[in-house]
């Protein structure tokens, strides 16, 4: 009995070590990542400036990333919206027919896609705007334009938040069709029974019941497309300057990419503060997911 009980205590502390030998790269690399880019956004004149500024140049003193961070948040918002919109049906489509030939190649469709390298994402993007372009700008450029209309140039925001809606979609569209599938046939039953028509059961009495999960899933999934770095270098391009949505737009993942490669060391210090900004971003979403689970 004793060297049973000496064996799972022994067991247990092997699992302990494990785990915490697991987490710890990732911890370090957070506080990592914190301490650096706290003492170089003190060092490139502190929190607003780094925020709202543009980048610094090699001859600069100071800088932020406050044309990146408007660029990302709005392309982050605007791929949320379209990814959840056309994932959440796809899911509730996969979970509810799952046992239809069709569901099951489109949950396969969908299974390829979460394993698909991001940046051929952001190549088809580049590949179908630019077939597109000439065309959509017949109409756009009738329009009153300002930051947010045409004339698109090939590079520009609505690409980016394309390659990313693309990229939660998936995120999305799994974790639904889980969430209706595990939903329990008295409960689905009682649904129907309430809902009378199948679209009130299903997208209104049982969207109560799994919207929890949903939420979590569009929220991993925002977290997600907002750290993205590879489909936007051919859909959003970047730039360093506030310029307007029609063109190339600049992302916090992208400066990251291009300063870290920078030979000065003010950029280099920036590209440390952009991590901080970047992990913040995706780390508040994740927490959100968390609490709402």
């Amino acid at each position: 009995m004793r060297l049973r009980r000496a064996l799972d205590k022994l067991g247990m502390a092997l699992f302990v070590a494990l785990a915490a030998l697991a987490v710890a790269p990732l911890f370090w690399l957070i506080v990592d990542v914190y301490v650096k880019g706290a003492a170089a956004i003190a060092k490139l004149g502190g929190l607003w400036t780094f925020l709202l500024c543009p980048p610094p140049t090699p001859f600069d003193k100071e800088g932020g990333v406050g044309p990146m961070l408007v660029g990302t948040l709005y392309m982050t918002a605007l791929g949320a919206l379209a990814g959840f919109a056309v994932g959440f049906p796809l899911g509730v489509y996969i979970g509810e027919m799952g046992r239809e030939r069709l569901a099951q190649v489109t949950r396969a469709g969908v299974n390829i896609l979460v394993e698909f390298p991001t940046v051929a994402v952001g190549l088809f993007v580049y590949a179908v705007m630019s077939l597109a372009v000439d065309d959509l700008n017949r109409y756009l450029s009738k329009l009153p334009g300002g930051w947010f209309l045409g004339p698109l140039e090939g590079f520009n925001a609505y690409a980016g938040a394309a390659a990313l809606a693309i990229v939660m979609i998936p995120y999305v569209a799994l974790a639904t069709a889980s969430a209706y599938a595990s939903v329990e046939r008295p409960l689905r039953e009682a649904a129907y029974g309430v809902g009378g028509r199948e679209f009130n059961a299903v997208f209104i009495v049982l969207r109560k019941v799994v919207s929890r999960a949903v939420l979590t899933a569009a929220l991993i999934g925002t977290a997600k497309a907002a750290g993205e770095t590879a489909p936007l270098l051919f859909t959003a391009f970047g730039n360093t300057y506030y310029g307007p949505f029609t063109g190339p737009t600049g992302a916090v993942s992208l400066w990251i990419w291009y300063a870290a490669q920078s030979p000065y060391e003010v950029q280099i210090l920036s590209a440390y503060g952009a991590a901080a900004v970047l992990l913040t971003i995706v780390l508040v979403i994740f927490i959100l997911a968390r609490v709402w689970r």
